[in-house]
């Protein structure tokens, strides 16, 4: 998620947060105008400080609730996860940028009830009575999108919005005590402020120790344990207890320049005029449009260079799919300049519709891997262009658990199943092989792949091999 569309969910939120304040406001004032003071002969005058308060604050929950809830679709109904700090351990494994702020987001949501429920009424000045608010507030929020299914029920959430409330009030508490006593105050500043300085710390040392770390982390680690205490574990081979080297290998990644650069040559390279080129950027990706008679999109990843291209004059009326025989193909796409492996298999997958698959293709220190799938119509060009078929460079060769060590791990209950929720009930494994996946910082590691049957149905266990 970029920060414009953070910012236009706050402004979206906000507008319908001030639209709640208004109507409220109006109702507020029939009441005391015209039942208070004019049926009922009431006198007493409102306090503008509370007034003021309690419209931001009645147009604060508004916006937490349409955040919440608005902006979601009903997906998740009966989802609950109870794993502690689960989330952060997906983050540090995905290592994306989408996932960290998320987690950020998530803390920074309730800061402002943390920070405005000691200016509301003393009896916030006792922390005790803001974390019990703050707690009842998101458990309603998270058992509020368990019944409507506007989201999925997480311990994380309930830690890191209580945690956000803290910092608020601990931010409130500084200022008033700074503003308050002449005595002691540094103390109970840094008291206040601990909840604050304890999770920018923890959030540098994450990101440091990410940015000092040789290679990225792999999405497929798990993100907690399995209950593996019932599941009966079926092994049909010997296993290897010989650790080994293996070969570690990069992806050609690119930067916003240099994917900005292979985009435009791309399309110059037929002829398509780049002057007027949208770029929309994203963490890892970006969406580069040429908008006209015809329209043409890239969508290229920034990891590894795969890229999907779409000209769409494919929808014209006369426009249709066509044959084209494998070597004329060929030759097309090397007026693009994609060269195919001599050994990729080449499949049709239907009329006008083409797909090569490389499984592991190593030559010297170059290890080829993919597939790429195209698409041929009757003007004799190629339209649409799916390219997964990456060429990665060998790097060093590194250490790597046995598979015995490996296995070990996965009878812990130490990997990924998805859906995540189900029970285990039964394991059989019937082969183990060594694959590759391409980690956060492009690099393309080792991982022990488990063939196996979870419960009936079949199932790659992944492992990291890396010590």
């Amino acid at each position: 998620m970029r920060i414009h569309d953070i910012l236009e969910i706050i402004k979206t939120n906000f507008y319908i947060g001030l639209i709640g304040v208004i109507g409220l406001g109006v109702l507020w004032l029939i009441g005391y105008f015209f039942i208070y003071r004019k049926l009922l002969s009431g006198k007493k005058k409102p306090n503008k400080k509370q007034l003021i308060l309690g419209c931001a604050f009645i147009g604060y929950i508004i916006m937490v609730i349409g955040v919440t809830f608005l902006n979601r679709r009903s997906h998740f109904k009966g989802s609950i996860n109870l794993n502690f700090l689960s989330s952060y351990r997906q983050a540090w494994n995905t290592f994306s940028l989408i996932s960290w702020q998320f987690l950020i987001l998530n803390i920074f949501m309730l800061i402002p009830l943390g920070i405005m429920l000691p200016l509301i009424h003393k009896k916030f000045y006792d922390i005790r009575w803001t974390f019990g608010v703050a707690l009842s507030f998101t458990l309603f929020i998270e058992c509020l999108q368990l019944i409507t299914g506007f989201g999925i029920f997480e311990l994380d959430d309930i830690f890191n919005n209580t945690l956000g409330a803290l910092i608020g009030y601990g931010i409130t508490m500084s200022i008033l005590t700074i503003l308050k006593h002449k005595e002691g105050k540094i103390l109970k500043v840094m008291g206040y402020l601990s909840p604050l300085i304890l999770t920018i710390t923890i959030f540098g040392c994450i990101f440091i120790y990410y940015d000092l770390q040789e290679f990225g982390n792999l999405s497929v680690a798990y993100n907690y344990k399995k209950n593996m205490k019932d599941v009966n574990i079926v092994l049909n081979r010997k296993l290897s207890e010989e650790r080994i080297e293996y070969p570690i290998y990069q992806a050609p990644r690119y930067n916003k320049d240099s994917a900005n650069a292979f985009v435009i040559g791309f399309l110059e390279n037929q002829d398509i005029d780049t002057s007027n080129i949208e770029i929309d950027p994203y963490n890892n990706s970006a969406i580069y449009w040429i908008r006209g008679e015809p329209s043409y999109n890239i969508w290229m990843e920034y990891l590894d260079g795969s890229y999907r291209y779409s000209d769409f004059s494919s929808f014209d009326e006369d426009m249709e799919p066509t044959n084209i025989d494998e070597d004329s193909l060929l030759k097309e796409l090397s007026n693009l300049g994609i060269q195919i492996p001599a050994k990729a298999v080449f499949n049709n997958q239907d009329i006008g519709r083409y797909e090569w698959i490389v499984e592991k293709e190593i030559t010297e220190d170059f290890l080829t891997e993919g597939s790429l799938s195209c698409s041929y119509y009757n003007d004799n060009t190629i339209k649409e262009i799916n390219n997964n078929l990456i060429t990665y460079t060998k790097i060093k060769d590194v250490p790597i658990k046995s598979e015995k060590e490996a296995y070990e791990e996965l009878r812990s209950g130490k990997f990924n199943l998805f859906p995540s929720g189900n029970s285990i009930k039964s394991i059989n494994i019937n082969n183990i092989e060594l694959d590759y996946h391409l980690d956060s910082k492009g690099y393309y590691q080792p991982v022990y792949s488990f063939d196996s049957v979870i419960d009936d149905k079949e199932f790659k266990i992944i492992i990291p091999a890396l010590l």
